[in-house]
């Protein structure tokens, strides 16, 4: 199978289009053409990963985070970014980076799945050629296993949120016994989601990368915060990716990586 029948798939299920201006999903390093038969999957692009890619012989590496953000001028081995980019190329890796058109499509369907939450709109709505809603995280209400809605407390979301992403702790900011009837996922930072949850009157966002005082002011607002981390809510990528192909092509080996946290509690 070629990279570009792999990027053509990739695409339906997740449009390139959809990626934030500042984004840089898409093919980043490698030739259309190329011939691919083992894809390593992954969250980060790390000198790790890297060496796990060449061990393992593949041919294409697939990560949620782009390794290259910002425009780079040199690639040589000074720099620890661009050393990753020659150690791919020298190994002939493709790599395919899916990170904004994810979070607009699968990776917020498959949290809200494992979350039991009914979608009704998307936080941050942005608007795509074909005159469609789309955008980052959801907002909307819980269901129980009949899938009726429901208000549940904090602490039980706090429960369902540890169930959802595999967590054994999260962060929680806000009273443990109040009712929730409006929640929204943001997977990743969902900082600059706030104001927008406020705006929407959701009683809770579940999200990671909450700073001190964001939590604060938004609990002084009525909003209360679950900080699952952005590794937490966004490991899941892995898995989607490694069922989407096993599922639909049985002739390309998956090698899904799933690297550890690096920060702990002690």
């Amino acid at each position: 199978m070629k990279v570009r029948e792999i990027y053509e798939c990739l695409d339906k299920i997740a449009p390139f289009s959809y990626q934030e201006e500042w984004d840089n999903s898409g093919l980043i390093l490698g030739d259309m053409d190329a011939d691919v038969e083992k894809i390593l999957v992954t969250l980060d692009v790390t000198d790790e990963v890297v060496k796990q890619a060449i061990q393992a012989k593949a041919d294409l590496i697939i990560s949620h985070h782009p390794l290259i953000f910002s425009p780079v001028l040199k690639i040589n081995s000074e720099d620890f970014i661009t050393s990753r980019i020659l150690k791919l190329a020298n190994g002939n890796i493709n790599y395919i980076a899916m990170h904004t058109n994810m979070d607009t499509t699968g990776l917020s369907d498959v949290a809200n799945e494992l979350l039991k939450i009914k979608k009704e709109r998307a936080i941050e709505v942005n608007i795509n050629q074909d005159d469609k809603l789309i955008g980052i995280g959801s907002i909307g209400k819980f269901l129980n296993d009949s899938k009726e809605e429901v208000n549940i407390s904090l602490r039980e979301a706090v429960i369902r949120t540890k169930e959802a992403f595999g967590q054994n702790i999260v962060k929680v900011y806000g009273d443990l016994d109040r009712m929730i009837e409006r929640v929204a996922v943001c997977t990743g930072a969902g900082k600059s989601m706030v104001e927008e949850c406020i705006r929407e009157k959701c009683d809770l966002l579940i999200t990671g990368d909450i700073t001190y005082h964001t939590a604060l002011d938004a609990h002084e607002r009525g909003l209360g915060i679950i900080d699952a981390s952005h590794y937490g809510t966004e490991v899941i990528f892995v898995d989607l990716l490694r069922a989407y192909f096993e599922l639909n092509f049985k002739d390309i080996k998956i090698i899904p990586t799933i690297q550890k946290e690096i920060g702990e509690f002690m």
